[in-house]
């Protein structure tokens, strides 16, 4: 399987005032993100609200993405969902649609417990779409804790289109450890943009982020600078990062981040509850804040 490159960004879904998805906006994101040399697009994962959209709006998202990057972006469907048979039938669909790659994280109410119920759960979720390469989606929001290094080892021939990991998980060592296991054949994929620059030095070779939406820029040159050796431009850049977080922390990443991305003049509309809309105050200050930052 293609190892993934670059950045990919995990797609806010856009919805209208009345709350139901716009899917005549996907073009204008799938341009924007081309504009900005993204290579890829994580579609209905954390960022995208998946979780908080139903089957049938997902599967037409898919459909959204597939029409709009026209196999200009690598697009990876996530399909993790409470019920395994909606993340069966999403996986399915992916596969028939056109997606690139599915991402599954595991159900986590019900949790698997332990690695081993862990890869039948995740074999089981693969039933419709095994000619996609799959990436395990970990994260700490998931409850879900195993070492990663250990399921690698254990998955390793037993779940055929395993791709590598979604890793967003805040544990460098972890994932310097995965880089290596089973001689180095899984793609790790970093997921937390406050620490990227310690990734890209531990050997990162692609990243899947939501302010990657709005700054792609910024991180190529964080990229580029590690490889040169120039930390002062590091430094600089990584701390741009952490103030785009910062506000991000302070209102919510998924309502900041779709508020941040109006100064590209692309207006996602606000979020789904339980996740907390954002005055006309708290808009306006964002957008201030993000100016000063300078992103474009």
């Amino acid at each position: 399987m293609k190892k993934l490159e670059g950045l990919i960004a995990a797609a806010h879904t856009p919805f209208n005032a009345d709350g139901s998805v716009n899917y005549g906006l996907v073009k204008k994101q799938a341009a924007l993100l081309l504009k900005e040399k993204v290579t890829g697009v994580y579609v209905s994962g954390t960022t995208g609200e998946g979780i908080s959209c139903s089957v049938a709006e997902r599967k037409r998202l898919y459909d959204a993405w597939v029409e709009a990057a026209k196999g200009k972006l690598f697009l990876i469907a996530h399909t993790g969902a409470l019920g395994l048979p909606d993340t069966q039938e999403l996986g399915a669909y992916a596969q028939a649609c056109g997606m690139d790659a599915v991402s599954v994280v595991p159900a986590n109410f019900f949790k698997p417990g332990s690695v081993e119920t862990l890869i039948d759960y995740l074999n089981a979720t693969q039933e419709g779409c095994r000619k996609l390469p799959l990436y395990y989606y970990h994260t700490s929001m998931s409850g879900i804790n195993f070492d990663m290094e250990t399921f690698l080892k254990k998955a390793d021939g037993k779940i055929k289109n395993l791709a590598g990991i979604k890793f967003n998980y805040p544990d460098l060592y972890m994932y310097a450890r995965c880089l290596k296991a089973c001689g180095g054949k899984y793609d790790i994929t970093w997921g937390i943009d406050e620490w990227f620059a310690g990734a890209v030095a531990l050997g990162a070779k692609s990243a899947i982020g939501s302010t990657y939406n709005y700054s792609a820029g910024i991180y190529y040159k964080i990229w580029d600078a590690v490889k040169k050796g120039d930390l002062k431009t590091v430094e600089k850049n990584m701390k741009r990062v952490c103030d785009i977080v910062d506000i991000l922390v302070q209102y919510g990443g998924v309502a900041g981040g779709k508020v941040m991305c109006k100064m590209w003049g692309v207006d996602l509309g606000d979020v789904r509850v339980p996740n907390k809309t954002i005055s006309a105050e708290g808009k306006k200050d964002i957008l201030a804040r993000i100016k000063k930052i300078g992103v474009k």
